[in-house]
């Protein structure tokens, strides 16, 4: 009978802030554990695992959070790199792990009494998880024959005594221990726009089915925390808003983690959000939505014009459910462009022309205004539905969206464009946009930064409220 190994779940959750907390900047109101998760993905015993990665990638944290799943006094850390010290200072989120386990200095030993003190180890059936870091100092003495005698007998001695052995290596290429290990995983540092992206690349699990072999993390308060694919929200679990208050001589976004970002929506600028063809609509409803909502709240009115496909009964649902059916009545206008009958004017339905959106816009600006707390106004815009619309007379389209710009600049408003990556006006747009961010898909993870001003990469998920989005910064 196999036994649950206690290194397949990790760590503990990130405690969310309570209500009237502030939360940590970089935590950004998440409740994101700090788990490596691979339980998901075993069903098997997977006595041995290997951790690849170059110097910096976060090998040592993974296996120190593994390390810490044994339990005080079941696991052991033999080093042959740093002292215990020193290690401490480098991860200081993982002392209390190290003082409760048996940390083992090699840097002096061969790999004869290595073998020596693992077997005192795990004779007594004290320690269950045992970290080898790095294991390519040790193998790296011994000559290949020597070297495959001595990872057989260590992969015979967790098979046989149920321990887990943790092996980190720097070595790149496969050796021979590739071919001996239960389990490979890789921890990979790429670049995004010079922004880390870091990768939890699963290359072998035996006996195991792997759904998705790489996965995005983040070594934030040096733990190791991986995501998930992004999950569609239940909007049917929102929570009563509580309306935010202007940041200074900004408005806010409704929401603590965009506000963070990007320090809130300043008077008459325009804010571009680049997405990519991967990104989920609930991902930019998630940055759509929380601006509409807290203007609304404040007794400020707002227009949107929404992505192709949005199902505009649907987004005034969940509008009505936060500010009350009264204000999104009352000081919304969800102008559908695509939808012919929303430009009320007859001679306007089939053949408009940009400049006849825009007098509808700017009609419906003034209407709002007056019934707008401070007379300011938000529009939310899609450049895709108005790129749809007017295709053959893009040029028209990029004047009267300058006009726009200038005249909200002017009031006072706000203005949030939402751009898809391969607009052929792209360039043209963000050149007139006072901030500019961007929005795409890795590894089933959504991901935003902002260009302009530069910000870190965060992972977008909704662990709070459907409307609204937690971010998580990549570090």
């Amino acid at each position: 009978m196999t036994t649950e190994q206690p290194w397949l779940t990790l760590g503990e959750p990130v405690i969310k802030p309570k209500v009237g907390e502030s939360a940590q900047p970089d935590l950004a109101e998440t409740r994101i554990a700090t788990v490596l998760g691979l339980k998901q993905f075993m069903q098997g015993p997977i006595n041995t695992l290997l951790i690849k990665g170059l110097a910096g990638t976060g090998k040592t944290t993974v296996a120190l959070e593994i390390l810490k799943a044994a339990g005080p006094g079941k696991g052991a850390y033999i080093s042959s790199r740093v002292p215990k010290e020193l290690l401490e200072t480098h991860i200081p989120a993982m002392k209390e792990t190290l003082e409760n386990q048996d940390f083992l200095d090699i840097r002096l030993e061969d790999a004869t009494s290595v073998l020596d003190f693992v077997m005192r180890l795990i004779t007594p059936k004290k320690v269950r998880t045992i970290v080898f870091d790095s294991w390519d100092a040790l193998a790296k003495e011994l000559d290949v024959k020597e070297r495959l005698r001595a990872e057989k007998t260590l992969i015979a001695l967790a098979n046989n005594s149920g321990a887990q052995f943790i092996f980190v290596s720097e070595e790149p290429g496969a050796t021979t221990i590739d071919y001996l290990v239960d389990g490979i995983v890789e921890v990979v540092r790429v670049e995004e726009q010079d922004r880390v992206v870091r990768e939890f690349v699963i290359h072998k699990l035996r006996g195991t089915r792997i759904p998705q072999h790489k996965y995005i993390f983040t070594l934030l308060e040096g733990k190791f925390t991986f995501f998930e694919p992004y999950a569609i929200p239940d909007y049917s679990k929102m929570n009563k808003f509580v309306r935010r208050p202007d940041i200074g001589e900004s408005y806010s976004f409704g929401s603590g983690a965009l506000d963070r970002l990007f320090g809130g929506i300043v008077p008459g600028s325009t804010l571009a959000i680049e997405y990519d063809e991967n990104v989920p609509y609930s991902a930019l409803r998630a940055i759509e939505l929380p601006p509409i909502i807290n203007f609304l709240a404040m007794g400020r009115s707002a227009i949107l014009l929404p992505l192709p496909g949005a199902n505009d009964e649907r987004t005034a649902s969940i509008l009505s459910k936060a500010v009350g059916e009264a204000a999104v009545k009352e000081r919304l206008r969800i102008l559908n462009v695509l939808r012919t009958s929303d430009l009320k004017t007859a001679d306007l339905m089939k053949t408009a022309t940009p400049k006849e959106i825009h007098e509808v816009v700017t009609n419906e600006t003034i209407r709002l205004r007056k019934i707008s707390s401070d007379k300011s106004v938000l529009l939310v815009k899609s450049v895709s539905a108005l790129e749809n619309l007017f295709a053959s007379d893009l040029d028209s389209l990029l004047e009267v969206t300058s006009q726009e710009i200038i005249t909200l600049q002017q009031s006072h408003d706000a203005h949030i464009l939402f751009l898809p990556k391969d607009s052929p006006i792209r360039s043209r747009i963000l050149s007139m946009s006072t901030s500019y961010a961007k929005l795409f898909v890795r590894d089933g993870t959504v991901l935003i930064f902002g260009v302009k001003p530069h910000t870190g990469i965060y992972a977008l998920q909704h662990l709070e409220d459907p409307t609204s989005p937690s971010l998580t910064q990549i570090v």
